[in-house]
């Protein structure tokens, strides 16, 4: 080993030098540590997931006034407040983010580095299948939501797999349930599933007869029904097992209809039941429910006489020799329990029919015991019907009144209410029996195609979506005029050009039109199925209702406001929603419906968010004179029903209603106007007495009335001819009360538009001309500003309220639009509050209609 003497001199001036070198290194080190500038900060965690919720309160501070800020490598300017300074994003995209800060000192800098993503996208909800199955069955969903999701029905958690696929078990009572899908960043969708109850139906197109007790009973008419069969004219035979006089014509073992003599040995249910079978052929038991003379009878001689219907000066009621009472529970037990008996002999189809109150002014008769309407009243006996019909699972239809679809309250026969207590609605619709004029046929009974066609569209659209079909009732007697063949297979094409395949022939005196009958009914027909309808809803996303946000600070408010504005510059080429409405209804039936709870929470949010009530007539004219500050939102209203507008014995409008609901709404929240555009077919609102009412008090508090043709009718597939007919005679409905009013659009049923689409907007029938009208059209986005070279007056979209999902998909209706309008804040409508001026943004001078460019001013 060498000694240190012995290491040569330049050796020991290298060593020195590397010596010194280091420490001054060091003391460099220590030197710069002491002079690096402190940089205390507060923020995200180090790649944080930041969410919509979390993205509205993020603030990153530095706890000092001179440090340099770069987001994605551009300076960004800090808020300073006192000795700090701040971060608050406005808006940032989704994506991953890196903020840098650095505060410089003489020596080095310090800095801090915040990697961080944003998501504000919120989970999708998508199932496999529509949640669609039978009545009282239990129901399974199946979808996806992304995964790391969490998944909530109310408090319940549905379990899902790593990949966010899920099978969940709905109780079969629910008509809808909602689901909340929450992702790993905290952002929430809200999902409304509407549940489709699907139609049990036999396995064959049903072609059936009605017979009556003693025609089975006699030898003659029972084999002219079997005749029929044999030669493939029908495939079920309507069987009646309580008639219109109140006799039981069977053994029922009902100790009531003993006791009452009402039961009589005419002929053998279950011998019958098997004969028919035996040959394929369903066997339909009618049940004729309250019109029931040997019950009420009997009723009263016991004393017993709140089971019978009566005079208003407390004497039994006399029309049809008696009339049992439907609010009395003893009497539906009775008529239930004859059900249950048929059904335990194999009958496969229970059908009540007078399962009403007797026709008449309401006044003229007394319910003892009656809690609330007659129509909730008889809605009560078919769902205790169905509960104590469940184990058989017969089908169970309600026979009602041809005019119930547009008088419900006529004979208390709620359509889309009963339908959903029973397999089928079976609507009589005897030509004969329905007066001139109705559905604008000038005489039904020498119509017969006519009358049928346009009455069964209205019944179908009645039921949609409450899991039951059309059955119809059609005439193969004389009434007035003599029935033959075409007039019977006219009713029959009638019924099958509607949508309904299913009918059963009526003639009391059970002698049946075979020529009329095609040889195409087919047995075996005891079999049942149910299939998914063409177009059961998908779930739709519900709308965020949370206050809307506070405008952005360099934006003064409008002073002295009196309601929320959006808090954004004019910006009158901006889109306006134009909202399309049904019925408000709490058991909300129809996809298009809304409860009165979702209608006030519509109303909230958009109050809330600075929206503004117009009618069409404002739109289509440019008369927009809403605030500053808010948008206009126009409201439409189809199809003119008690659930839109009706009133009080005292005149009041009634509150639960549409309009009831604005009023309301008006009272609790300024600068709230009610205003909607009611789009009306013939005797809108319920009555000819209604229609008036209620046309008189729109047009005189504000609102609008619009043309939605006379009959309702979809004009696709109509004669050009047809196409004018309806729609003057829509016009004529409306003048026929408001004589001289200005009709300034027209809403088309259904969205359907004829071939020539010019014959919507202006034309004339047989001397009536109607028009000029903006169009109306079915979904599915807002409207372009009136103002703006892309509105069309002719094809003016509306966004649905709908529950239901638009051809499988959930968006587009309001929710979607509305969740658009806060992520794309520059595409909205905004008044200036001035109707003389436009405000536009700058550089969009070339998108203004002409006749519009002279009131233009630019944004400042």
């Amino acid at each position: 080993m060498r000694r240190p003497s012995d290491i040569s001199l330049p050796w020991r001036r290298v060593l020195a030098a590397v010596g010194v070198i280091a420490i001054l290194a060091a003391v460099v080190t220590i030197a710069a540590r002491a002079a690096r500038p402190e940089l205390a900060m507060a923020g995200p965690r180090h790649h944080a997931v930041i969410g919509a919720r979390a993205l509205d309160g993020l603030e990153i501070t530095a706890f000092t006034a001179d440090a340099e800020w770069l987001l994605d490598g551009k300076p960004l300017t800090p808020r300073r407040e006192g000795g700090r300074t701040f971060w608050r994003p406005r808006s940032l995209s989704d994506g991953d983010h890196v903020l840098v800060v650095r505060r410089r000192g003489r020596l080095v800098s310090s800095t801090r580095t915040f990697r961080f993503s944003v998501d504000t996208d919120a989970p999708l909800l998508k199932l496999a299948r529509p949640a669609a199955g039978l009545r009282g069955k239990p129901l399974e969903l199946s979808g996806t939501v992304e995964p790391g999701a969490h998944l909530r029905h109310g408090r319940r958690v549905v379990q899902l797999d790593q990949k966010g696929a899920f099978r969940y078990a709905v109780a079969p009572s629910l008509r809808r349930l909602v689901l909340t899908a929450t992702d790993a960043a905290g952002n929430s969708s809200r999902w409304r599933v509407p549940v489709t109850v699907v139609p049990r139906r036999p396995n064959r197109p049903i072609r059936a007869v009605h017979v009556t007790a003693y025609a089975w009973a006699d030898n003659d008419l029972r084999d002219g029904v079997l005749e029929l069969v044999r030669a493939k004219k029908i495939n079920a035979v309507e069987l009646d097992l309580k008639d219109e006089s109140g006799e039981v014509g069977w053994e029922s073992g009902v100790p009531l209809a003993k006791s009452m003599r009402a039961q009589l040995r005419i002929y053998d249910l279950s011998q019958a039941v098997e004969r028919l079978h035996g040959m394929g052929v369903r066997v339909i038991g009618r049940l004729v429910c309250f019109r029931d003379p040997i019950h009420a009878q009997a009723a009263w001689r016991a004393g017993l006489r709140d089971e019978v219907i009566q005079a208003p000066d407390g004497t039994p009621y006399a029309k049809y020799g008696g009339f049992t009472n439907f609010a009395n529970p003893k009497v539906q037990k009775y008529n239930i329990d004859l059900a249950v008996a048929a059904a335990k002999l194999g009958v496969d189809e229970i059908l009540y029919d007078y399962v009403r109150r007797p026709d008449g002014p309401p006044e003229s008769m007394a319910f003892p015991g009656l809690k609330g309407k007659p129509e909730s009243a008889i809605v009560s006996f078919l769902a205790a019907s169905r509960v104590a019909l469940a184990a058989s699972e017969v089908l169970v239809g309600a026979s009602v009144f041809g005019v119930a679809a547009t008088r419900p309250n006529e004979v208390a026969q709620d359509i889309p209410r009963m339908a959903r207590q029973v397999d089928y609605i079976a609507p009589m619709l005897y030509p004969s029996h329905w007066g001139p004029g109705e559905y604008d046929v000038l005489d039904p009974n020498a119509q017969p195609y006519e009358i049928v066609r346009r009455s069964t569209t209205d019944f179908v659209e009645q039921v949609r979506g409450t899991g039951a079909r059309v059955v119809n009732w059609l005439q193969d007697f004389s009434y007035g005029r003599s029935y033959g063949p075409a007039d019977v297979r006219a009713q029959i094409r009638a019924s099958r050009d509607a949508g309904v395949e299913d009918f059963i022939l009526w003639d009391a005196a059970v002698s049946y039109t075979g020529d009329a009958l095609e040889a195409t009914a087919a047995v075996p027909a005891l079999d049942e199925h149910a299939e998914l309808p063409p177009r059961a809803p998908m779930p739709v996303r519900l709308p965020d209702l949370k206050p809307a946000a506070a405008p952005p600070k360099n934006i003064a408010p409008t002073i002295g406001a009196k309601r929320p504005l959006s808090g954004l510059p004019p910006n009158e080429l901006g889109q306006i929603p134009v909202v399309m409405h049904h019925m408000i209804r709490s058991d909300r039936v129809g996809e298009y419906d809304q409860t009165p709870a979702e209608f006030r929470a519509e109303l909230e949010y958009l109050w809330r968010n600075g929206y503004a009530p117009v009618n069409v007539g404002d739109l289509v004219t440019g008369r927009l004179d809403v605030p500053a500050g808010t948008t206009p939102v126009v409201f439409t209203f189809d199809d003119a029903t008690t659930y839109q507008i009706d009133f009080t014995p005292s005149g009041q409008v009634k509150p639960g209603t549409a309009v009831g609901i604005m009023l309301d709404f008006a009272r609790t929240h300024p600068g709230f106007v009610p205003r909607g555009t009611f789009y009306v077919n013939r005797t809108p609102f319920g009555s000819e007495r209604n229609a008036k009412i209620a046309l008189m008090w729109l047009t005189r508090n504000g609102f609008e009335i619009g043309n939605h043709t006379h009959d309702h009718i979809p004009l696709r597939g109509l004669p050009e001819e047809e196409v004018r007919k309806q729609l003057a005679r829509g016009a004529g409905a409306i003048h026929e009360i408001l004589p001289n009013y200005r009709i300034r659009s027209m809403s088309l049923p259904l969205g359907s538009l004829p071939k020539n689409d010019d014959l919507v907007v202006q034309g004339s029938w047989r001397g009536k001309p109607y028009g000029p009208y903006a169009v109306l059209l079915v979904g599915a986005n807002p409207a372009p500003s009136p103002f703006s070279k892309a509105f069309d007056a002719a094809a003016i979209p509306r966004i649905r309220t709908s529950h239901a999902g638009w051809k499988g998909e959930a968006d587009f209706a309001f929710a979607y639009w509305m969740k658009e309008f806060e992520q794309n804040a520059r595409s909205r409508y905004v008044s200036d509050g001035d109707p003389a001026a436009i405000t536009i943004r700058k550089g969009a001078q070339a998108d203004v209609r002409r006749r519009f460019a002279a009131r233009v001013r630019p944004a400042s």
